[in-house]
């Protein structure tokens, strides 16, 4: 690695490539940034496509943690220019580029599948994409509208999450309870003028539990599509919870009854 020439020039087509992905005009790559992301990456089985470190960073610590045929894909970047391509303030100093992971319906079909719909924070949906995984749930849908579950953003806040969690991303809303129905799925999503709380649902038959935007939730014509409605009860008036928090309440609550 020592012979290897650092990249001094912005219009270098390594550079060019990776903030093409960063900024989402590459739409098979995926932009992975830090070090703790980077490890998570190395223990899934996403493909690295390029790998850019700065000048200022040691080879040997990232030598040490790539196998011996990922090594050529390492290019070193003179520090100024790698701040440039990252997203964050705080670099550490390595980037890198891998395959965008691909899953369809059916590898999201099981138990208990989530069905964002129209949100729009990536910070919120990355953190939905770390709660939906950690619950145990089947896997994750969001409808068009929604953010890129595998931006910059939504990666960090998902902490590797989205490399391992099924995610099927642009689904029609129509078209994803149609799907769900003919999975024999009951669909439920949470509304505040529910009677049932959510914690007297049986959790443990097949379902999809929707969720929509803090901003906006669920219109009445998406609400009367969905055969169960839900009540996260609250003190003091407060009217509704972040999202993540949101699908955790439900979530675990499911995973709980499934366990029992």
């Amino acid at each position: 690695m020592n012979d290897i020439e650092v990249i001094t020039s912005r219009d270098n087509a390594n550079l060019k490539l990776a903030r093409a992905v960063r900024d989402g005009r590459e739409s098979d790559l995926i932009f992975i940034e830090g070090r703790r992301l980077f490890d998570e990456v190395l223990g899934s089985d996403l493909v690295i496509e390029l790998i850019l470190t700065s000048s200022d960073v040691s080879e040997t610590q990232t030598l040490a943690e790539l196998p011996t045929t990922q090594r050529s894909k390492i290019v070193k970047v003179a520090s100024r220019l790698f701040d440039s391509v990252a997203d964050t303030a705080n670099t550490q100093g390595i980037i890198a580029l891998a395959k965008k992971p691909q899953a369809d319906l059916d590898a999201v079909s099981g138990h208990l599948t989530v069905l964002l719909h129209e949100v729009n924070n990536p910070s919120n949906l990355g953190a939905v994409v770390r709660t939906v995984e950690a619950a145990g749930a089947s896997g994750l849908i969001t409808t068009a509208g929604s953010a890129d579950a595998f931006s910059p953003k939504a990666l960090r806040a998902s902490m590797g999450s989205a490399f391992r969690l099924p995610i099927v991303e642009r689904v029609e809303f129509d078209a994803a309870i149609e799907w769900a129905g003919k999975q024999g799925m009951i669909i439920t999503a949470s509304d505040i003028s529910a009677k049932v709380k959510y914690f007297d649902v049986d959790w443990t038959r097949p379902g999809m539990m929707i969720f929509g935007s803090e901003a906006h939730g669920l219109d009445e014509g998406k609400l009367a599509s969905i055969q169960e409605k839900i009540l996260i009860p609250m003190e003091n008036e407060v009217e509704s919870l972040n999202l993540a928090v949101s699908c955790g309440i439900v979530l675990f609550e499911a995973k709980r009854q499934r366990s029992g």
